[in-house]
């Protein structure tokens, strides 16, 4: 996946290349030689989305509530326009990511601890709360197309570097078939699962948005990122389908 990925960054960021050597070409021939812009930009905003699966389970039977939390996003950009319109940008961000879902499962396969200290492995049926916040590095590369002075776009892919993990809930209101699904039943009131540990550390995908201007220095933008790497390896058996981080960053963008 980190090759397809890095192929498909690598082959954009060519054609932005290409369509910018075409261009400039052009502008020399009619209106003399564009001058080359270097931007530095910061950037800040909030994420909204989810960590979950591209599709809901049918282990998951209805969603009661959900809500993103507090999730900031700050970060620095460094962009190259040789042409008035084509580039490239590279940046760097402080991203978290997380929200909050309250759910009910019907033999959903997880891990739970009891509170006198018993520990089940097997399908539940109940109840459940999910809280994620989790803290990533972000490193995105992206090729940029600006077809006037009021509107920017960019499409790219990411790398990002977990540096503070936060996977935690409870469930309850239920059952649990202890070993599987013809495991022992074994009556839940309440207990609690924590799988920050078992995240993945590194995560990449595809990212992608808009800004426009709404003064000298200051813009408006939106950008959609979505992970192409499970959050938890294949050995993990806390759940039993891949989860991803999709997230739309709303928020402004300073031209220093």
């Amino acid at each position: 996946m980190n090759i397809k990925l890095t192929a498909l960054c690598t082959g954009m960021l060519f054609t932005a290349l290409q369509l910018s050597a075409q261009e400039n070409t052009t502008a020399k021939t009619t209106t003399g030689t564009f001058k080359p812009v270097l931007e530095h930009r910061i950037l800040a905003g909030f994420n909204f989305g989810a960590t979950a699966p591209t599709s809901l389970p049918n282990t998951i039977r209805k969603i009661n509530s959900y809500a993103p939390g507090f999730c900031p996003s700050l970060g620095y950009e460094l962009a190259y326009r040789p042409t008035q319109k084509w580039g490239a940008a590279i940046g760097v961000k402080l991203d978290y990511k997380g929200m909050t879902v309250k759910d009910e499962v019907l033999y959903f396969p997880t891990i739970i601890n009891t509170e006198d200290g018993g520990t089940f492995t097997g399908n539940f049926s109940g109840k459940n709360k999910t809280t994620v916040r989790n803290a990533y590095v972000s490193i995105p590369l992206s090729a940029t197309f600006t077809p006037n002075e009021q509107w920017r776009f960019h499409l790219g892919g990411y790398a990002a570097w977990l540096f503070s993990s936060n996977f935690y809930g409870n469930v309850s209101d239920g059952y649990i078939r202890n070993g599987g699904s013809t495991g022992e039943k074994v009556n839940i009131t309440t207990a609690t699962f924590d799988f920050g540990k078992d995240m993945r550390t590194f995560d990449i995908g595809l990212q992608g948005g808009a800004e426009r201007k709404v003064g000298k220095k200051l813009s408006i933008m939106g950008d959609l990122s979505w992970g192409l790497r499970p959050v938890f390896p294949s050995s993990f058996k806390g759940m039993d389908f891949p989860m991803y981080n999709i997230y739309l960053t709303l928020g402004v963008s300073y031209k220093i």
